[in-house]
């Protein structure tokens, strides 16, 4: 007898704990008090506190918070929706699978424990939420008696909530007529402020008029000496391109210019003894003289395949291997070489962030290596029309010259540049794209 005393003692202690708890949490904090603590005098495991007026949940046990559009919260919101009846809507009501729709409760075993019981949290003039909880046994008539002492202190408790919400005061305030007014001419004021364009896109750090290496003749390019962004100096081997055609071309050359400078020398010998041979020797020696320039001409193609430095920099061209074995066209671009110390920002301006820009406009360079010491620069070509980039995307290409000619970017540093444009309302900067797509549309 006296165990059983102490036990349903133990029991009212906890519910007054709870009260008590309840009413002093804050706004934030009372949600996650319904769902965990309550276990403390009812056991169970799973608990839910439902919204009915926003159709949600604000909290449930074991997690910070639900995500809203997972598949375990919508099923749970078709569940509760199916056992919103009218007639039992101020009693707690115990229900399981057989009472909700037949599509619903083939997933119950997955989602919940077999045995639910809701619980509406009463505050003055409505039911705003639902304590739902779930576990494996059957809920009796003395843990219902006992938890709907609590459900009434929890809906006093979420009601308070509210209404000392900072939220809830604003919302008050801003119902006034005159404050509604001034916050009204406020961001209407706001809407109208000039404020000047701007735009975030790719850039990176390329050569300022760099030297050109350019295919001195058609071929095969055969090997390369140097790698992307090596440091070269006049003379010093780039490439070279396949000299296979042009050895065997040099050789039946020299044996045809061999062949005819005997033939001239034992026509000479002749004409010494026999006057008739003296008309032979000009043609012979004309063809002589072809055959020989036949020879330079191919050396100097030999001499040509092999493409050096013309001046100090470095190197500036994409992967080796993407040229060996290729076949070139003579004058084809190879790679560049650069002065590391002129370079300027290239920009590609997608046309659809295209703003107003200006010569000489404001550009601020964020590099990818050190994103946090922007670098000015001023604006000095634009081109006129847009071209498809690498990436398929058809933007124009612009052209910036970096302000601090001592403290010089890398060249080949990729980033963001910020490209700054002239002064607009803050509305049209807003509703720039908008706009633009419905002038497209009033095209048709």
């Amino acid at each position: 007898m006296n165990d059983r005393f102490n036990q349903q003692l133990l029991r009212l202690t906890l519910l007054l704990q709870l009260e008590r708890r309840a009413r002093q949490a804050l706004a934030k904090e009372l949600p996650y008090v319904l769902v965990n603590e309550t276990a403390e005098l009812i056991p169970y495991r799973q608990a839910l506190l439902w919204r009915k007026d926003v159709n949600q949940i604000e909290s449930a046990s074991g997690v910070v918070k639900p995500e809203p559009n997972s598949p375990y919260v919508l099923w749970l919101k078709a569940i509760f929706a199916a056992i919103d009846f009218p007639q039992e809507a101020p009693a707690i009501f115990s229900f399981t699978a057989d009472d909700v729709p037949q599509d619903l409760a083939k997933d119950w075993s997955e989602w919940l424990p077999h045995y639910g019981l809701r619980i509406p949290l009463m505050s003055p003039g409505e039911i705003s939420y639902w304590l739902v909880l779930f576990r494996e046994e059957d809920w009796n008539d003395a843990e219902i008696h006992l938890i709907s002492y609590l459900a009434e202190a929890y809906g006093h408790a979420l009601a308070l909530a509210q209404v000392t919400s900072p939220v809830t005061r604003w919302r008050e305030k801003l119902k006034q007529k005159k404050l509604q007014t001034l916050v009204g001419g406020v961001i209407l004021l706001l809407l109208f402020f000039p404020v000047r364009q701007s735009v975030l896109t790719e850039a990176e750090v390329t050569p300022f008029q760099p030297n050109m290496v350019r295919a001195p003749l058609e071929g095969i390019v055969e090997r390369f000496y140097v790698q992307p962004n090596e440091a070269v100096k006049i003379g010093q081997k780039l490439f070279s391109l396949d000299q296979t055609e042009l050895q065997s071309r040099i050789q039946v050359a020299k044996e045809k210019r061999d062949s005819a400078q005997t033939e001239y020398l034992q026509t000479t010998q002749q004409a010494m003894l026999d006057p008739t041979f003296k008309s032979k020797l000009a043609g012979l020696k004309s063809k002589w003289e072809q055959e020989s320039t036949e020879v330079e001409y191919v050396q100097s193609l030999l001499n040509r395949s092999e493409v050096v430095a013309t001046l100090n920099g470095v190197t500036v061209f994409d992967d080796p291997n993407d040229w060996l074995g290729k076949p070139v066209k003579q004058g084809e671009k190879i790679l560049a070489v650069a002065d590391p110390n002129a370079v300027e920002l290239e920009v590609h301006l997608p046309m659809e962030d295209l703003i107003t820009l200006e010569q000489g406009a404001e550009v601020l360079f964020f590099s990818n290596i050190s994103p946090h010491k922007p670098l000015e620069a001023k604006l000095n070509y634009f081109s006129y029309r847009a071209s498809p980039t690498p990436a398929e995307v058809m933007a124009y290409r612009l052209k910036a010259t970096f302000v601090d000619k001592q403290n010089l970017p890398r060249l080949g540093y990729h980033g963001t540049a910020k490209l700054y444009g002239t002064h607009r309302p803050f509305i049209l900067w807003l509703l720039r794209k908008p706009i633009r797509t419905l002038r497209l549309w009033m095209t048709f």
